[in-house]
């Protein structure tokens, strides 16, 4: 009998196109384990750490890093190489003294930027849930797999922001998708520009299922999934140089 479920395995060849790996040296690259990040928007924790930022030369040598418990990603000890790291996590080295945020940025939608340890306690998270459960507790699900409950209803709805403080997860403050928002593009040519809102059009027709944003600048209406609200003046967290 055949195995079931997904290949553990990933050909270099087939790796997302935002790995920047040797593509043919070697034919396997090191397939994320499932998690909070998708396998097309996210990077396994021990490739990100010898191919990305190159803190080591070897996967052995990764490995060995994570085994030590010397990698801390938004504020909890990772012990998986192919643990998957994703859009707004924090990945803290306290041996190195070095910690990154991943955002999209230079075209890539994921790209390692270098912040300090205060605005590692935070972290913005989109909106893709939302429900009422029982005990009238209110609880939102965020783009990372995590979710947070509320006893009281914070006004935000799916693709507004959640700013949170890591590892406890507590609500900071909240950002709406709106018209004068501030939002960042994760996606295409644009990934890591920061643009504002000047109008949203409502999705649910018969040819446009989802809603379209009018960003200041912005030739197009591109689709709000693209998007991710990160303040209104200016951003709720240091996004690396903006």
């Amino acid at each position: 009998m055949g195995s079931m479920g997904s290949s553990r395995h990933m050909k270099r060849s087939a790796a997302p196109n935002f790995w920047k790996i040797p593509r043919k040296e070697g034919q396997f690259a090191l397939k994320q384990s499932p998690g909070p990040h998708p396998i097309n928007a996210s990077y396994s924790l021990a490739t990100f750490l010898r191919d990305v930022i190159k803190v080591v030369k070897t996967m052995r040598g990764a490995r060995s890093v994570i085994d030590s418990n010397k990698i801390i990603v938004d504020g909890v000890v990772r012990r998986d190489a192919k643990f998957p790291v994703g859009l707004m996590d924090v990945v803290n080295i306290p041996s190195m003294g070095k910690i990154f945020r991943l955002l999209p940025a230079k075209g890539s939608i994921l790209f390692p930027v270098v912040i300090d340890s205060e605005s590692a306690k935070m972290k913005l998270c989109r909106v893709k849930s939302k429900m009422k459960v029982r005990g009238n507790i209110f609880s939102y699900g965020l783009h990372d797999g995590r979710t947070i409950l509320s006893k009281e209803d914070t006004g935000v709805n799916v693709d507004d922001s959640l700013l949170i403080s890591i590892p406890d997860n507590k609500i900071v403050s909240n950002v709406k998708m709106d018209k004068g928002s501030l939002v960042i593009f994760l996606k295409g040519k644009a990934s890591g520009k920061l643009g504002v809102v000047n109008k949203i059009l409502p999705g649910g027709l018969t040819f446009q299922k989802s809603a379209l944003v009018d960003v200041e600048g912005s030739a197009v209406k591109v689709p709000v999934r693209i998007l991710l609200a990160v303040g209104a003046e200016k951003p709720l967290i240091s996004l690396g140089g903006e």
